[in-house]
């Protein structure tokens, strides 16, 4: 397997440097000379943009712990039928799995996001994902109603059967698994939940968490989870509007290195890459 990671504001150290790791520094190609001229700009500019993600990241906390008021409605309420939820997730089960012959001993996860939180707002793909799919399991429900449960109880049937999974995480919350693909089954769960919605399309089913619950009659918790929740939207509003504001500065600083690059030397440097890469994947496939 070959991978490239992009080093720019999550840094990666080698861990077998040389023997498996490879390390490609651009910074070969840039006019050190030039970027000097220019050291206090982009000194306080990276200063800024730290400043900013450090914002970003604690509305974003703020945001999850909102989301998690939400979610605690139906279950401090008491308004959450555990029993009626085991017995959906049971039934779904068998619905999915019945009749499947088990695919191998040794199934695989891989774990991704179909979605994140980017300067421009959410931006999901998550119908490139499911879209070409033969069939979709459309969980709907309020925040709290057991849906990402539904999903990571699904994987784990799946898993004990010996079908590969694609675990697609949370972008806010990266511990909660918001949809599923069984590539073998041309099937996927998918979270119909804010900020990215679902709409069935034909043969879809889609499976309702709210007859798991019983509607909350007093209008003062009602009020408390709907706070909430306009505190979340308020939050996410806030945190990716620091992180525009980052992207822009950030492009700020850009604007010092771009002329300083030589690119001719970088277009020649990912040739040679690309080859290096082709040759890993024919010594993989020739074992």
């Amino acid at each position: 397997m070959v991978s490239t990671v992009d080093t720019t504001l999550h840094v990666v150290d080698p861990k077998n440097p040389g023997a498996v790791d490879e390390i490609v520094h651009l910074g070969d190609h840039w006019n050190e000379e030039g970027l000097r001229a220019h050291k206090k700009e982009i000194l306080a500019l990276n200063q800024e943009i730290g400043r900013l993600f450090k914002r970003a990241y604690s509305y974003l906390a703020a945001a999850h712990l909102f989301l998690e008021e939400v979610r605690s409605h139906y279950r401090e309420t008491g308004a959450f039928n555990v029993g009626a939820f085991d017995k959906l997730a049971l039934d779904l089960t068998h619905e999915i799995f019945a009749g499947q012959t088990r695919q191998t001993d040794n199934p695989k996860a891989r774990h991704l996001f179909a979605t994140a939180i980017t300067p421009d707002g959410t931006v999901s793909y998550l119908d490139t994902i499911v879209g070409h799919l033969k069939k979709r399991y459309i969980v709907n429900g309020d925040d709290g109603t057991g849906k990402t449960t539904l999903v990571r109880r699904i994987m784990d049937a799946a898993l004990m059967r010996g079908f590969d999974v694609e675990a697609y995480h949370c972008a806010l919350d990266p511990s909660r698994i918001e949809h599923l693909v069984i590539p073998g089954l041309d099937m996927a769960v998918v979270n119909s939940v804010e900020p990215h919605y679902y709409k069935p399309q034909n043969g879809d089913v889609v499976v309702d968490t709210m007859t798991c619950v019983r509607p909350v009659s007093d209008p003062v918790l009602r009020a408390e989870r709907d706070t909430a929740r306009e505190m979340y939207r308020r939050c996410m509003e806030e945190a990716v509007d620091f992180i525009h504001r980052a992207k822009k500065v950030h492009d700020e600083v850009e604007a010092y290195y771009i002329p300083n690059m030589n690119f001719q030397d970088i277009e020649a440097r990912r040739l040679k890459v690309l080859a290096r890469i082709l040759e890993l994947a024919e010594e993989v496939n020739g074992q």
